[in-house]
């Protein structure tokens, strides 16, 4: 494991001195899941734009976790080892605790620059992880419970065994759920045998691991956000030209009003194939997604007493 990273680090490092041509600077970006995944594609989508219209100015190179584990990503990108990390919050937690904020808020991308919490969370961002955030995608879809049982109310989850993450411990914890931590590969043989009884995740993707097979119903209403973060190294930001600085402050507005009409389809997309493999939605009430939020945010606010309030205070309606 550490000779690779090492040899991963040196290529990347290496790679920095490679460019188009003298003006051209090389961006090496690392993203947390291949770019022919679900939440790996639209990143692709805004590095082949930024590579069309930056042509002779800026150009993104893309490495998978297969080149840098995800986890590693944003400590490589901390220590100037790589330009661009394409993560989510939970994988640099430690660093800032304060970005999960954004996967509670209420508010689009666009609402949350309105209101000033966007800037707030650069800040925080840029003053501990020393990365300016470019961008992110995902706000507006949304976090559920599938379940390989039928129930009609939230009561029937406590002593469920649930596949869980980080993100989720404290809702499931309030709901008396039994948590498990399996890699992704290794969750539809856990479905199958019964190991566990569902799994939280987004609303995108469950057919594509085959985890619709086993899968009976989704409670609703969803929860949280999914955010996937575009954090570019200051040092390198700043190092940048004028142009080259304008070539992906322009693409990030291109990129963030492209993606509105293509969450929207694949939102759709996914809804239809939820529906079409039988899975039945459950509606518990507003009330289980405010549980959801009330409890993290009371989290949050425990590890950041400061950062968090005047957060959560810019980023829900």
């Amino acid at each position: 494991m550490k000779f690779t990273f090492a040899t991963t680090v040196s290529a990347l490092v290496l790679g920095a001195a490679v460019s188009a041509s003298a003006e051209e600077v090389t961006l090496r970006a690392a993203v947390f899941t291949a770019t022919n995944t679900t939440w790996g594609a639209p990143f692709k989508i805004f590095a082949d734009h930024v590579n069309e219209v930056g042509a002779g100015e800026v150009k993104i190179d893309i490495v998978g976790p297969e080149a840098l584990p995800a986890t590693e990503q944003p400590n490589a990108l901390r220590d100037g080892l790589i330009d661009i990390a394409v993560t989510v919050p939970g994988h640099y937690k430690q660093i800032v605790p304060e970005a999960n904020a954004q996967d509670l808020s209420d508010m689009t991308l666009e609402e949350q620059r309105a209101s000033g919490g966007y800037a707030l969370l650069q800040d925080v961002i840029r003053d501990n992880l020393g990365a300016e955030l470019l961008t992110s995608y995902g706000p507006g879809v949304k976090f559920h419970l599938y379940l390989t049982e039928e129930i009609s109310d939230a009561s029937q989850l406590d002593g469920m065994r649930i596949r869980s993450q980080p993100l989720f411990n404290p809702f499931l914890d309030s709901l008396g759920v039994s948590q498990m931590t399996l890699p992704i590969p290794d969750v539809y043989t856990a479905l199958e045998r019964g190991v566990v009884q569902g799994y939280a995740f987004p609303a995108w993707g469950i057919q594509d691991l085959g985890w619709d097979k086993m899968t009976k119903v989704r409670l609703e209403p969803g929860f949280y956000n999914v955010v996937v973060n575009v954090l570019m190294n200051e040092d390198r930001w700043q190092g940048l030209t004028e142009a080259q600085r304008q070539v992906l402050s322009d693409s990030v507005a291109w990129f963030e009003t492209t993606m509105q009409g293509y969450m929207a389809d694949l939102s759709e997309q996914n809804a239809a194939a939820q529906d079409a493999a039988g899975i039945t939605p459950v509606d518990l009430g507003p009330e289980f997604a405010e549980q959801a939020s009330n409890v993290y945010w009371d989290e949050l606010e425990q590890v950041s007493p400061e950062a968090i309030p005047a957060l959560r205070a810019k980023l829900m309606k």
